[in-house]
């Protein structure tokens, strides 16, 4: 069966709705860390689940090092959602949400810090993803608990999460906005062909609703 295919006017319509989605996983991370955030999607982009490893190393400048989150979720919308920080932007998260930083980098108590800061993250703005195009979709999923991998690119991205050629990947660039600094990620968002056949006709359906 043929790639589904997304156009530009597409892509951009299910940019602003994740935006919306984004907004309200900003307010929660807000509360959470008692500081300004603001969360957008800059870029989306759709590649083949095969070359999601080519396309994190066209977007990110050392991509040998990373913290990622990824979660499962099932409905007639499923798929495998991940959430991937470059080893620098996971730290800095980390830094803005503890009051206390001053642990030794390579100490048992930072890295499982790190880990639970970053599920933290990655499961609300996944859930902001998912759960908005479910709602496009007038369906309900449900999530399998949310797991944490770091490692290299290859290792853990490749042979562990890209299972099928089949289907597709939208990849949507998150930009975290502190008041202090800028952090980045990508988001990925990894479905079969029924599920990015529904999505597609229900951004189409969006579309014209509004063109209406």
């Amino acid at each position: 069966m043929a790639s589904i295919e997304f156009t530009e006017l597409e892509l951009d319509a299910l940019k602003e709705t994740m935006n919306i989605g984004f907004g309200q996983a900003a307010a929660a991370l807000s509360e959470v860390i008692d500081m300004q955030v603001i969360l957008n999607v800059p870029k989306i982009a759709k590649v083949a689940p095969a070359e999601i490893a080519s396309f994190v190393r066209s977007e990110i400048e050392n991509p040998d090092g990373f913290s990622m989150v990824e979660q499962f979720f099932l409905g007639r919308f499923n798929g495998t959602s991940f959430l991937l920080l470059p080893a620098n932007e996971g730290e800095k998260l980390v830094k803005l949400f503890t009051d206390d930083f001053d642990i030794d980098r390579s100490g048992l108590a930072l890295d499982s810090l790190e880990r639970e800061t970053i599920v933290e993250i990655g499961n609300i703005i996944i859930g902001a993803c998912v759960g908005k195009i479910a709602e496009m979709l007038k369906d309900i999923v449900t999530y399998r608990p949310p797991r944490f991998f770091a490692g290299p690119l290859d290792d853990a991205l490749i042979d562990r999460h890209v299972h099928s050629s089949g289907g597709l990947a939208l990849v949507f660039k998150t930009v975290f906005h502190f008041e202090a600094e800028d952090v980045y990620g990508l988001l990925f968002l990894v479905t079969g062909e029924d599920s990015a056949i529904w999505l597609k006709k229900a951004v189409d359906e969006m579309i014209d609703g509004i063109a209406i």
